[in-house]
């Protein structure tokens, strides 16, 4: 798979929360949620029980959508990612390597027994005004499973 471009990657890396937003037949939600990067499955991990709103919402409606963002206060320094994806929950056999990614990212996780979900990346696009204002980089994973950037 080709990697994700350099700028997205590295916002990525430099983050650490995510807005995740779902739809059920109750209505759409949103939820904060700590992740970790999955970097060679263009995808990031995170901790959520299938017993909340948004964890009921994904086994339901695997697509999701969310953002990734700063809170600057300059025009000019902001910066964000938006983004579609594929929410799974992991088996035990994928669970333990993504836990252990996960629990690398943010050590107090192992306290705390959850389902760990992946969220593959579909789509992205990432404006970074430090660059140039409205600079927008974008990537998509292909329904062959490669990617265009």
């Amino acid at each position: 798979m080709q990697p994700l471009p350099a700028p997205i990657r590295d916002f990525i890396i430099g983050h650490h929360v995510l807005s995740l937003a779902t739809c059920g037949d109750d209505g759409p939600w949103a939820a904060s949620c700590f992740y970790a990067f999955d970097e060679p499955g263009a995808a990031l991990l995170i901790l959520s029980s299938s017993d909340t709103r948004h964890g009921r919402h994904m086994l339901d409606r695997p697509q999701v959508a969310g953002t990734i963002s700063g809170q600057p206060e300059a025009l000019r320094d902001i910066r964000g990612l938006q983004f579609t994806a594929h929410a799974t929950p992991l088996d035990q056999i994928e669970r333990s390597v993504a836990l252990q990614l996960y629990c690398e990212r943010h050590p107090l996780a192992r306290l705390h027994a959850s389902q760990i979900w992946r969220l593959a990346f579909d789509q992205l696009k990432f404006t970074d005004n430090r660059r140039l204002f409205g600079h927008k980089t974008r990537w998509a994973r292909r329904d062959d499973g490669s990617v265009t950037a």
